[in-house]
């Protein structure tokens, strides 16, 4: 993926090793656990979306992979990366999740993924309908929702 701007006030990018810091900052705001997304940041299987606006991070989408061991949720699987995703509450409601959403998906599409997951809150509607929009469909879970989306080769996935 190279460097897109979507609108005059946004503009997304892909992650980089040196991203460590913008991935750990918004790892505290996506998880009550943010080193389990963000601790060495940069290793084998991360790969990720940044978006800025005025050339300061205002949001992050990112996947990683993860042992047996570390994955949480029985219905998770090393095959498939998982995600996180914050977005700084100024630029909340305005698109900029949903687009880094998307291009997470097309990047797991383009590096042979062949889906991606993601644990999230139950109580957490307006997430859920844009992670639904996006094509994840409920693995599993009761009070913390597992989803999978399914990509296809070359970044393809399924809107519904």
């Amino acid at each position: 993926m190279a460097y897109r701007q979507t609108s005059p006030m946004v503009s997304f990018r892909p992650t980089t090793a040196d991203d460590f810091l913008v991935i750990e900052r918004f790892a505290r705001l996506a998880s009550s656990n943010p080193g389990h997304y963000s601790e060495r940041w940069g290793r084998m299987g991360d790969f990720g979306v940044i978006a800025e606006s005025s050339g300061q991070p205002v949001g992050a989408a990112w996947a990683r992979l993860f042992a047996w061991s570390d994955i949480r949720d029985p219905l998770g699987s090393p095959q498939f990366p998982e995600l996180a995703i914050a977005v700084d509450s100024a630029f909340r409601g305005c698109g900029v999740g949903t687009t880094l959403l998307r291009e997470l998906l097309v990047a797991a599409g383009r590096l042979g993924y062949a889906a991606v997951d993601l644990l999230v809150e139950r109580s957490n509607f307006a997430a859920i309908a844009v992670y639904t929009k996006l094509g994840f469909k409920r693995v599993g879970g009761d009070a913390r929702l597992w989803m999978r989306a399914a990509v296809g080769a070359g970044g393809s996935f399924q809107e519904s």
